[in-house]
């Protein structure tokens, strides 16, 4: 999409589309694992339960949820500087390819619990960057009176994957655990594809509220420009403007130092001249002819 152009009428729907389609991913890939925990060891040929594998268990289920909740403020102030559409993409193209990877997994035992949980841990920062940017790039799309809508929607798509993870889990992990995974990867692919080539990237709207602010300024100083009579002598270009604003400035600091500094001065002598002088002074004085 040319970033030139003004969002299109059509747009604010392609993002509620999109950034649901990223949540309810993120959302059931949390959750996937839960239900297809023993098909999954099963298929690496690790015993969970056993002496010194409890830590395989625990990290396969919380390294997904540790590094969205560590990095998903910070992967919001990323988006903030560098756009929020470009790291949303990013964030879909990380989790399709750390899903791939976890699906094509080839070793066994130990090494290979450690080697999907890294995997998790690379889908997990994938979901921080879907989750840190997808609510602000509903605000910006939609209008006030309808945030509310399009939040709602949002938060609907995450609450749901919460549940559809375990359901598929349960149905994909008796037949292979690699399609826990692999489920994953046609989808990402479409929501990376589709965020790249439909998302109308931020600076558009920053351009034409650029190109909005001049044209203002402009007209405002169309407006308030009278031009002089002719023949006389007042400066009409804007440096000389600035001259004579600066010099009647000058003037009329000058006029109040001036004021002042009579002002201090009469004070002071009021203070040091004595009441009574003061007062015979002011008394007229009366002269004789003789």
């Amino acid at each position: 999409m040319n970033p030139q152009a003004p969002p299109s009428p059509h747009y604010k729907w392609i993002a509620l589309s999109n950034t649901t389609l990223g949540i309810l991913m993120a959302t059931i890939n949390s959750s996937i694992v839960l239900i297809a925990l023993p098909d999954i060891f099963r298929g690496i040929h690790l015993n969970p339960l056993g002496p010194g594998n409890s830590s395989y268990l625990l990290w396969m289920i919380m390294g997904f949820l540790v590094a969205t909740a560590v990095l998903v403020v910070s992967f919001g102030r990323v988006g903030d500087i560098y756009g929020r559409v470009r790291m949303f993409t990013f964030g879909f193209a990380i989790f399709t390819l750390f899903s791939l990877l976890l699906s094509i997994t080839w070793m066994h035992g130990g090494a290979g619990a450690l080697w999907m949980i890294v995997m998790r841990v690379g889908q997990g920062v994938g979901g921080a960057f879907l989750f840190a940017n997808s609510s602000a790039i509903l605000t910006d799309a939609f209008p006030h009176n309808q945030r509310g809508l399009a939040l709602g929607v949002n938060t609907v798509a995450g609450i749901a994957g919460s549940f559809i993870g375990l359901v598929l889990g349960g149905v994909l992990g008796p037949v292979s655990w690699r399609l826990v995974f692999l489920v994953s990867v046609p989808v990402g692919l479409f929501g990376t594809l589709w965020s790249w080539r439909r998302l109308d990237p931020p600076i558009s709207r920053i351009l034409s509220k650029i190109a909005l602010a001049s044209a203002s300024s402009s007209s405002v100083s169309a407006s308030t420009y009278h031009e002089p009579p002719r023949g006389s002598a007042t400066l009409t270009t804007p440096v000389s403007s600035m001259i004579t604003c600066w010099v009647r400035s000058a003037i009329s600091a000058a006029c109040s130092l001036g004021s002042a500094s009579v002002s201090s001065r009469a004070l002071v002598c009021s203070e040091l001249v004595p009441p009574s002088t003061a007062a015979s002074a002011s008394m007229p004085v009366r002269t004789t002819l003789l």
